[in-house]
Protein backbone atom coordinates (compact mmCIF):
# COMPACT_ATOMS: atom_id res chain seq x y z
CA UNK A 1 0.00 0.00 0.00
CA UNK A 2 1.37 3.39 -0.79
CA UNK A 3 3.01 5.32 2.23
CA UNK A 4 1.84 8.52 1.79
CA UNK A 5 -2.04 9.28 1.08
CA UNK A 6 -1.79 12.73 -0.98
CA UNK A 7 -5.35 14.05 -1.49
CA UNK A 8 -4.94 13.52 -5.12
CA UNK A 9 -4.13 9.47 -4.16
CA UNK A 10 -7.60 9.25 -2.29
CA UNK A 11 -9.94 11.54 -4.97
CA UNK A 12 -8.59 8.73 -7.84
CA UNK A 13 -9.70 5.54 -5.25
CA UNK A 14 -12.17 7.33 -3.87
CA UNK A 15 -13.70 7.65 -7.09
CA UNK A 16 -12.72 4.10 -8.32
CA UNK A 17 -14.78 2.13 -5.02
CA UNK A 18 -17.46 4.95 -5.74
CA UNK A 19 -18.43 3.16 -9.77
CA UNK A 20 -17.37 -0.05 -7.57
CA UNK A 21 -21.25 0.21 -5.40
CA UNK A 22 -22.72 1.97 -7.86
CA UNK A 23 -22.08 -0.71 -10.61
CA UNK A 24 -23.69 -3.38 -7.90
CA UNK A 25 -26.81 -1.35 -8.04
CA UNK A 26 -26.96 0.57 -11.00
CA UNK A 27 -24.97 -0.70 -14.34
CA UNK A 28 -22.94 -3.90 -13.89
CA UNK A 29 -20.04 -2.62 -16.14
CA UNK A 30 -19.18 0.78 -14.23
CA UNK A 31 -16.39 -1.34 -12.11
CA UNK A 32 -14.76 -1.62 -15.34
CA UNK A 33 -14.24 1.45 -15.49
CA UNK A 34 -13.05 1.89 -11.98
CA UNK A 35 -10.80 -0.96 -12.07
CA UNK A 36 -8.48 0.75 -14.34
CA UNK A 37 -8.81 3.92 -11.71
CA UNK A 38 -7.89 1.84 -8.93
CA UNK A 39 -5.21 0.11 -11.03
CA UNK A 40 -3.08 3.27 -11.78
CA UNK A 41 -3.60 4.63 -8.40
CA UNK A 42 -2.32 1.82 -5.88
CA UNK A 43 -0.90 -0.56 -8.97
CA UNK A 44 -2.45 -3.49 -10.28
CA UNK A 45 -1.61 -6.28 -7.70
CA UNK A 46 -2.19 -4.19 -4.92
CA UNK A 47 -5.46 -2.85 -6.56
CA UNK A 48 -6.66 -6.42 -6.49
CA UNK A 49 -5.93 -7.13 -3.33
CA UNK A 50 -7.60 -3.79 -1.79
CA UNK A 51 -10.47 -4.28 -4.22
CA UNK A 52 -11.90 -7.90 -3.48
CA UNK A 53 -12.93 -7.36 0.08
CA UNK A 54 -14.94 -4.37 -1.15
CA UNK A 55 -16.58 -5.77 -4.22
CA UNK A 56 -17.69 -8.15 -2.01
CA UNK A 57 -19.45 -5.88 0.27
CA UNK A 58 -20.82 -4.09 -2.99
CA UNK A 59 -22.35 -7.48 -3.72
CA UNK A 60 -23.93 -7.98 -0.73
CA UNK A 61 -25.53 -4.61 -0.77
CA UNK A 62 -26.83 -5.46 -4.27
CA UNK A 63 -27.92 -8.66 -3.27
CA UNK A 64 -30.06 -6.28 -0.28
CA UNK A 65 -32.26 -5.34 -3.80
CA UNK A 66 -31.72 -7.54 -6.14
CA UNK A 67 -31.27 -11.08 -4.98
CA UNK A 68 -34.82 -12.41 -5.69
CA UNK A 69 -34.45 -11.55 -9.24
CA UNK A 70 -31.46 -13.56 -10.44
CA UNK A 71 -31.92 -15.78 -13.62
CA UNK A 72 -29.89 -18.94 -12.75
CA UNK A 73 -30.66 -20.97 -15.80
CA UNK A 74 -28.18 -18.37 -17.42
CA UNK A 75 -25.60 -18.31 -14.86
CA UNK A 76 -25.68 -21.99 -14.94
CA UNK A 77 -25.16 -21.45 -18.78
CA UNK A 78 -22.26 -19.52 -18.62
CA UNK A 79 -20.23 -21.13 -15.97
CA UNK A 80 -18.54 -23.90 -18.01
CA UNK A 81 -17.36 -21.05 -20.28
CA UNK A 82 -16.30 -18.60 -16.54
CA UNK A 83 -14.08 -22.17 -15.90
CA UNK A 84 -12.60 -22.20 -19.40
CA UNK A 85 -11.63 -18.85 -19.64
CA UNK A 86 -9.67 -18.58 -15.98
CA UNK A 87 -7.74 -21.57 -18.02
CA UNK A 88 -7.06 -20.26 -21.13
CA UNK A 89 -5.88 -17.31 -19.34
CA UNK A 90 -3.45 -18.97 -16.98
CA UNK A 91 -1.81 -20.64 -20.16
CA UNK A 92 -2.24 -17.35 -22.04
CA UNK A 93 0.31 -15.95 -19.70
CA UNK A 94 2.91 -18.53 -19.89
CA UNK A 95 3.42 -16.90 -24.10
CA UNK A 96 1.81 -13.48 -23.47
CA UNK A 97 2.15 -10.47 -21.53
CA UNK A 98 -0.29 -9.22 -19.59
CA UNK A 99 -1.07 -6.35 -21.46
CA UNK A 100 -0.92 -8.20 -24.66
CA UNK A 101 -3.88 -10.24 -23.73
CA UNK A 102 -5.57 -7.48 -22.21
CA UNK A 103 -5.88 -5.50 -25.41
CA UNK A 104 -6.86 -8.74 -27.19
CA UNK A 105 -9.43 -9.10 -24.96
CA UNK A 106 -10.62 -5.31 -25.43
CA UNK A 107 -10.65 -6.03 -29.15
CA UNK A 108 -12.67 -9.18 -29.19
CA UNK A 109 -15.12 -7.03 -26.47
CA UNK A 110 -15.60 -4.06 -29.12
CA UNK A 111 -16.37 -6.30 -31.97
CA UNK A 112 -19.17 -7.79 -30.09
CA UNK A 113 -20.58 -4.49 -29.07
CA UNK A 114 -20.32 -3.56 -32.73
CA UNK A 115 -21.66 -7.02 -33.31
CA UNK A 116 -25.20 -6.31 -30.66
CA UNK A 117 -25.48 -3.41 -32.44
CA UNK A 118 -25.63 -4.34 -36.14
CA UNK A 119 -28.06 -6.95 -34.85
CA UNK A 120 -30.52 -5.17 -33.02
CA UNK A 121 -31.16 -3.11 -36.91
CA UNK A 122 -31.11 -6.42 -38.60
CA UNK A 123 -34.35 -8.49 -38.95
CA UNK A 124 -32.68 -12.00 -40.25
CA UNK A 125 -30.10 -11.34 -37.69
CA UNK A 126 -32.30 -11.31 -35.05
CA UNK A 127 -34.53 -14.12 -35.99
CA UNK A 128 -31.52 -16.13 -36.02
CA UNK A 129 -30.25 -15.26 -32.67
CA UNK A 130 -33.05 -16.81 -31.31
CA UNK A 131 -32.20 -20.47 -32.40
CA UNK A 132 -31.37 -22.32 -29.16
CA UNK A 133 -28.18 -24.14 -30.67
CA UNK A 134 -26.99 -20.16 -31.19
CA UNK A 135 -28.02 -19.30 -27.67
CA UNK A 136 -25.21 -21.82 -26.51
CA UNK A 137 -22.69 -20.95 -28.61
CA UNK A 138 -23.32 -17.09 -27.19
CA UNK A 139 -23.46 -18.99 -23.78
CA UNK A 140 -20.04 -20.07 -24.48
CA UNK A 141 -18.18 -17.62 -26.19
CA UNK A 142 -19.54 -15.15 -23.38
CA UNK A 143 -18.51 -16.98 -20.47
CA UNK A 144 -15.48 -17.85 -21.58
CA UNK A 145 -14.77 -13.87 -22.43
CA UNK A 146 -16.12 -13.73 -19.05
CA UNK A 147 -13.41 -16.00 -17.63
CA UNK A 148 -10.52 -14.64 -19.39
CA UNK A 149 -11.43 -10.61 -18.67
CA UNK A 150 -11.54 -12.00 -15.57
CA UNK A 151 -8.43 -13.08 -14.67
CA UNK A 152 -6.27 -11.11 -17.15
CA UNK A 153 -7.99 -7.70 -16.12
CA UNK A 154 -10.38 -7.48 -13.35
CA UNK A 155 -13.14 -6.86 -16.03
CA UNK A 156 -15.77 -9.43 -16.66
CA UNK A 157 -18.35 -6.93 -15.95
CA UNK A 158 -18.15 -5.62 -19.63
CA UNK A 159 -18.75 -9.46 -21.16
CA UNK A 160 -21.57 -10.61 -18.51
CA UNK A 161 -22.70 -7.00 -19.73
CA UNK A 162 -22.79 -8.04 -23.41
CA UNK A 163 -24.39 -11.36 -22.63
CA UNK A 164 -26.70 -10.39 -20.76
CA UNK A 165 -28.08 -7.57 -22.86
CA UNK A 166 -28.12 -10.18 -25.81
CA UNK A 167 -30.41 -12.39 -23.92
CA UNK A 168 -32.53 -9.42 -23.66
CA UNK A 169 -33.72 -10.27 -20.07
CA UNK A 170 -35.18 -7.48 -18.08
CA UNK A 171 -33.58 -4.79 -15.82
CA UNK A 172 -34.56 -6.30 -12.43
CA UNK A 173 -33.27 -9.59 -14.20
CA UNK A 174 -30.55 -8.46 -15.27
CA UNK A 175 -28.82 -7.35 -12.19
CA UNK A 176 -30.00 -9.94 -10.04
CA UNK A 177 -28.40 -12.09 -12.22
CA UNK A 178 -25.01 -9.86 -12.22
CA UNK A 179 -24.84 -9.15 -8.44
CA UNK A 180 -25.42 -13.38 -7.33
CA UNK A 181 -22.50 -14.25 -10.46
CA UNK A 182 -20.34 -11.83 -9.21
CA UNK A 183 -20.71 -12.37 -5.70
CA UNK A 184 -20.03 -16.14 -6.21
CA UNK A 185 -17.16 -15.30 -8.28
CA UNK A 186 -15.50 -12.73 -6.21
CA UNK A 187 -15.98 -15.39 -3.14
CA UNK A 188 -14.12 -17.73 -5.02
CA UNK A 189 -11.23 -15.79 -5.86
CA UNK A 190 -10.59 -15.30 -2.08
CA UNK A 191 -9.48 -18.74 -1.75
CA UNK A 192 -6.42 -17.73 -4.45
CA UNK A 193 -6.13 -14.32 -3.19
CA UNK A 194 -5.42 -14.15 0.57
CA UNK A 195 -2.38 -17.05 0.20
CA UNK A 196 -0.63 -14.98 -2.07
CA UNK A 197 -0.80 -12.07 0.37
CA UNK A 198 -2.68 -9.92 -1.83
CA UNK A 199 -4.62 -9.23 1.25
CA UNK A 200 -3.41 -7.88 4.09
CA UNK A 201 -4.24 -6.19 7.62
CA UNK A 202 -3.02 -2.81 6.20
CA UNK A 203 -5.23 -2.93 3.07
CA UNK A 204 -8.23 -4.39 5.33
CA UNK A 205 -7.87 -1.60 7.62
CA UNK A 206 -7.31 1.42 4.55
CA UNK A 207 -10.41 -0.28 3.06
CA UNK A 208 -12.24 0.27 6.06
CA UNK A 209 -11.94 4.31 5.45
CA UNK A 210 -13.48 4.08 1.74
CA UNK A 211 -16.91 1.95 3.06
CA UNK A 212 -18.50 5.42 2.76
CA UNK A 213 -17.49 5.83 -0.43
CA UNK A 214 -18.96 2.33 -1.83
CA UNK A 215 -22.47 2.87 -0.28
CA UNK A 216 -22.67 6.55 -1.57
CA UNK A 217 -21.84 4.84 -4.82
CA UNK A 218 -24.21 2.51 -4.12
CA UNK A 219 -27.23 4.74 -2.96
CA UNK A 220 -26.40 6.64 -6.15
CA UNK A 221 -26.93 3.52 -8.32
CA UNK A 222 -30.29 2.89 -6.88
CA UNK A 223 -31.04 6.08 -7.60
CA UNK A 224 -30.15 5.92 -11.36
CA UNK A 225 -31.72 2.31 -11.79
CA UNK A 226 -35.22 3.90 -10.65
CA UNK A 227 -35.35 6.43 -13.54
CA UNK A 228 -34.44 4.26 -16.13
CA UNK A 229 -36.17 2.60 -18.49
CA UNK A 230 -35.19 -0.79 -20.40
CA UNK A 231 -34.10 1.23 -23.79
CA UNK A 232 -31.83 3.09 -21.85
CA UNK A 233 -30.29 0.88 -19.68
CA UNK A 234 -29.56 -1.44 -22.62
CA UNK A 235 -28.35 1.91 -24.50
CA UNK A 236 -25.85 2.63 -21.71
CA UNK A 237 -24.94 -0.66 -20.94
CA UNK A 238 -24.02 -0.93 -24.17
CA UNK A 239 -21.86 2.50 -24.68
CA UNK A 240 -20.22 1.83 -21.31
CA UNK A 241 -18.97 -2.07 -22.89
CA UNK A 242 -17.70 -0.11 -25.62
CA UNK A 243 -15.47 2.28 -23.81
CA UNK A 244 -13.92 -0.50 -21.44
CA UNK A 245 -13.27 -2.09 -24.37
CA UNK A 246 -11.59 0.99 -25.84
CA UNK A 247 -9.66 1.24 -22.55
CA UNK A 248 -8.37 -2.21 -22.85
CA UNK A 249 -7.22 -1.42 -26.14
CA UNK A 250 -4.98 2.06 -25.58
CA UNK A 251 -4.18 1.09 -21.91
CA UNK A 252 -4.10 -2.84 -21.87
Amino acid sequence: MPEVWTPLLIGVVGVAIVLYGFSKTAMPVAAVVGGPMLAAALGPTVAAGFALPLLILGDLIGLLYFRQHANWRLIAKVVPGVIAGIVITALLFAFASTSVVARVIGVLLLVSVGLEIYRRRSPALERLDQDSSVRRLEAGFYGTLTGVTTMAANAGGAAMTLYLVKMRVPMLTFMGTSVWFFFILNVIKLPFVIPLGLITRESLLIGLWFIPALVVGALLGITAFRRMNQIWFERIALTLSALASLWLVIRG
